[in-house]
């Protein structure tokens, strides 16, 4: 079992970095990122790492062809507005303070989805299939809440979880991305990750 784990945080580290790549690019910010844990839990229980009772962000992708799972971008609504306003700078917009608007809200579901599509796209050139990505789909409310609706219409009692904290120090910004797999995706991975290990061991990747 710690292996299984051990190989999904490794798949998590090269795609949360090709990830936070795409988030620096599109702010022109450095991106701290923490390295991501990888742990089961029961698919009733949310992460234990965020104040739930707050209020938040998500950009969320359901996963159907190449790899099935959940990916997840989510901030607090603190952090969600601290994104934004620098988007504004960026831009060269203006934003009236305190609001989100339909402007703001469509300005968070473009970062997540090319931030979450450079995830994706990193996964599936480690595990060497096409992951499609669908699209995105942006959820607010509190973080319990959104969270609930992620991890809601698992048949099973639990899932595996890639958990990857993002940190813009100069802003004090901070978010994270969830991968979500099912029992089934997370062996899926673990056997597609031995098979390269095994083509690298022997000098014959396949590509």
């Amino acid at each position: 079992m710690k292996d299984e784990l051990d190989i999904l945080k490794e798949v998590g580290t090269i795609a949360a970095g090709h990830s936070s790549v795409a988030l620096s690019e599109i702010l022109d910010k450095k991106i701290i990122l923490d390295v991501p844990s990888a742990e089961i839990i029961s698919a009733q229980r949310v992460p234990q790492s965020m104040t739930l009772e707050k209020l938040g962000i998500a950009v969320f992708f359901q996963l159907l062809v190449g790899l099935q799972g959940k990916v997840i971008f989510i901030l607090d609504e603190k952090n969600a507005f601290r994104l934004i306003d620098l988007s504004y700078k960026i831009r060269d917009l203006k934003r009236e303070p305190g609001i989100i608007t339909e402007v703001s809200l469509s300005l968070i579901k473009e970062i997540g989805n090319i931030v979450v599509c450079a995830y994706l796209n990193a996964l599936s050139l480690t595990l060497k299939r096409i992951i499609v990505p669908p699209l995105p789909t942006l959820l607010s409310g509190s973080l319990e809440d959104i969270l609930q609706i992620v991890f809601s219409g698992y048949e099973e009692d639990y899932a595996y979880i890639i958990e990857t904290s993002f940190k813009e120090p100069q802003e004090s910004i901070q978010g994270f991305f969830y991968l979500i797999l099912t029992p089934e995706a997370a062996k899926d991975i673990r056997e597609s990750c031995k098979k390269l290990l095994e083509e690298i061991r022997r000098g014959q990747p396949s590509f």
